[in-house]
């Protein structure tokens, strides 16, 4: 991006926003890929957990040690009401890394779905979105905030190849929106931006 956008970088306050013109259209940054990568890594850790708490009751099954014979799943998981065949009760055997492997799922399971609403939370709550002004096009997403006057654009247009909406100086310099938005495809936002732009420019809005 072109650093004569009247850039601003940092952590602004919540309702800092550029003061100036009227919003006239408001565009949010589309969250699918942010949701999906919360979503993703939450279910995969969640996974992980539910495998390790798996292994935990049924590894023992395995376990060919002379001194503790091969045990049926469910003995696994309730293991303290063990009898043997005279009805005396059977002292557990449950090792050392069963019992890792078990908190460690366990911790999996609660972590990977607490993660998982957090990420969702943050995406939910973040306020990035491109509004075209009457004074000009503003590009808000975490710290930065970017305001392109009117006065300053020849043009608006969408690159193809780039799969970026270009604001054109007269100058000839750009200022490039690559971003995804909600809502719309990347074309109509430019005519958009051009139409709202020309209004602008003859104070036909606001």
């Amino acid at each position: 991006m072109d650093a004569r956008a009247h850039t601003t970088t940092g952590a602004p306050e919540a309702d800092d926003d550029e003061p100036g013109g009227l919003v006239v259209e408001h565009y949010r940054l589309d969250p699918t890929r942010a949701l999906s990568r919360a979503l993703g890594a939450g279910a995969a850790v969640v996974t992980l957990g539910a495998l390790l708490m798996g292994l935990a009751i049924l590894l023992p099954r395995f376990d060919a040690r002379p001194d503790r014979p091969a045990l049926p799943a469910r003995a696994a998981i309730f293991r303290g009401a063990e009898v043997t065949a005279d009805g005396k009760p059977v002292p557990s055997r449950t090792s050392s890394w069963e019992i890792a492997l078990g908190v460690l799922g366990l911790l999996c399971i609660v972590g990977g779905g607490a993660g998982a609403i957090i990420g969702l939370r943050g995406v939910m709550t973040e306020e990035s979105y491109l509004a075209l002004r009457t004074d000009g096009a503003y590009f808000r997403h975490d710290g930065e905030r970017s305001l392109l006057p009117w006065h300053e654009v020849e043009t608006v247009r969408w690159d193809p190849n780039a799969r970026a909406v270009v604001f054109v100086r007269h100058d000839g310099s750009t200022w490039t929106r690559a971003e995804r938005y909600s809502g719309t495809d990347g074309s109509t936002l430019a005519k958009r931006a051009a139409e709202v732009r020309r209004k602008a420019r003859c104070g036909l809005v606001g």
